[in-house]
């Protein structure tokens, strides 16, 4: 099917980096089994002491960029959680909603592990509880989303432009999408305004998706990928490691506790997935920004891919789905970000944007829309999906329906000169 074919949802409710109740075999296991690894990255990193010590995330602005969300729960009393109110797709202006359905579910765990209070089904505590977060949603619909701009960008790209405009320190998503090149002056933006990106890579069941070519293929982006409480990355259909090529670093995703099912809020269900290392990560940088307010977005990253698996080092990376490493609090905590160059050492990435030029144009230019808005941005082949309509197709086809409409009017007229030339007894001239 070529890519124009597509009706696209782009970043927003396409299939969710995240493995949901019901979806695969484990979020059925036993009862005793999930509870012993509700929390197991928690004591790990030390996150009660930590709170202690008074780091929370408090004065840390993060931004989360998913499909919607139940900000009515008690999960989120007391907590500081705004709705934006820019619709990241035309003509889809709810963004908190009531349904339990999975996209609802799916935004309101993913803000609950950032600020969750640990109340309500799932008790979900967050790692940076007193962070100010904003809701940025691509609301509850069916339709293709049209990003709600005209600037060329996705719902995604759009999402991440806004999230900075808003004064956003962490950005996070924890739904795979693709990476797409006319996203790179909204990466280029960010990142030339401090503002650090973290993304989730897609599950096992997500083959079909954007398994390499996602956002976390963009230079300058974070991609987090799932490990569980050995250690021991996602694991494919054969058994097999789940790799993705692209890992920045690795996090706590297995077995951990979601909000809701399909019968309401009153419950909640173990699910496994990378999306749950997304927020984790995120709220990591909080973290990490509130005790070093000096630090920039790329010092963060610095800090962060150079104090994995619980020590300080010089950042070596590698294609075994690992990236630089395990994610690590308090070590990422014991380490001043502002000793780092302020410079992303995310680039030469496989997407290839934003590129060096460009970041540096937006440093001395803010943001710089795509020269060509008319055309596709996708660097990629027909595996990815357009964040929208492609309306281009359409303009084709009429103009080809035009000329057949012509043709066929007269091909009819010719016939009629025909048939009254015959009744009145002449014969057509040759």
């Amino acid at each position: 099917m070529s890519r124009r074919s597509r009706l696209a949802l782009g970043a927003a409710v396409l299939v969710a980096a995240f493995v949901l109740p019901g979806a695969a075999s484990p979020a059925a296991a036993t009862t005793v089994a999930a509870e012993a690894n509700l929390d197991f990255w928690w004591s790990k990193y030390g996150v009660d002491e930590t709170h202690a010590a008074g780091i929370t995330g408090k004065g840390v602005k993060m931004a989360v960029l998913e499909e919607h969300i139940n900000p009515d729960l008690p999960v989120f009393a007391g907590r500081n959680l705004h709705i934006s109110d820019k619709p990241l797709c035309k003509d889809r202006p709810t963004i908190a909603w009531t349904t339990p359905d999975e996209g609802t579910r799916h935004g309101t765990t993913m803000t609950a592990m950032v600020i969750g209070n640990g109340t309500g089904p799932g008790k979900i505590r967050g790692i940076a509880p007193d962070a100010d977060v904003t809701f940025y949603g691509y609301g509850p619909d069916t339709r293709p989303c049209e990003p709600d701009t005209d600037t060329g960008l996705t719902a995604w790209g759009y999402g991440v432009k806004l999230a900075v405009d808003d004064g956003a320190k962490i950005i996070f998503t924890a739904i795979s999408g693709p990476g797409r090149e006319g996203d790179a002056p909204a990466i280029a933006y960010a990142i030339a305004k401090g503002a650090v990106l973290v993304t989730a890579s897609a599950n096992p069941i997500n083959t079909i998706m954007y398994k390499t070519n996602d956002h976390g293929s963009m230079n300058g982006v974070i991609s987090t990928a799932a490990i569980d409480a050995e250690g021991a990355l996602q694991k494919q259909p054969d058994g097999s490691p789940w790799v993705i090529p692209q890992t920045t670093v690795v996090a706590g995703g297995m077995l951990l506790p979601s909000i809701g099912d399909d019968n309401g809020w009153d419950a909640s269900q173990t699910a496994s997935g990378s999306s749950f290392a997304s927020p984790i990560v995120a709220g990591m940088l909080a973290l990490a920004a509130q005790k070093y307010p000096e630090s920039t977005g790329n010092q963060l990253v610095q800090a962060l891919i150079s104090t994995t698996n619980g020590s300080e080092h010089a950042p070596v990376r590698t294609d075994d789905g690992y990236g630089y490493g395990v994610a690590w609090l308090p070590s990422l905590l014991a380490v001043d970000p502002t000793s780092f160059p302020d410079e992303t050492p995310l680039m030469g990435k496989s997407g290839g944007f934003p590129t060096a030029d460009q970041i540096q144009a937006a440093k001395e230019q803010g943001f710089i829309p795509p020269a060509d808005r008319g055309r596709s941005f996708d660097k990629y082949d027909d595996e990815q999906k357009p964040a929208g309509f492609d309306f281009s197709g359409l303009i084709v086809w009429g103009v080809v329906g035009l000329v057949v409409i012509v043709l066929l009017a007269a091909a009819a007229t010719i016939l009629i000169v025909v048939a009254q030339r015959r009744k009145s007894g002449k014969a057509p001239r040759s």
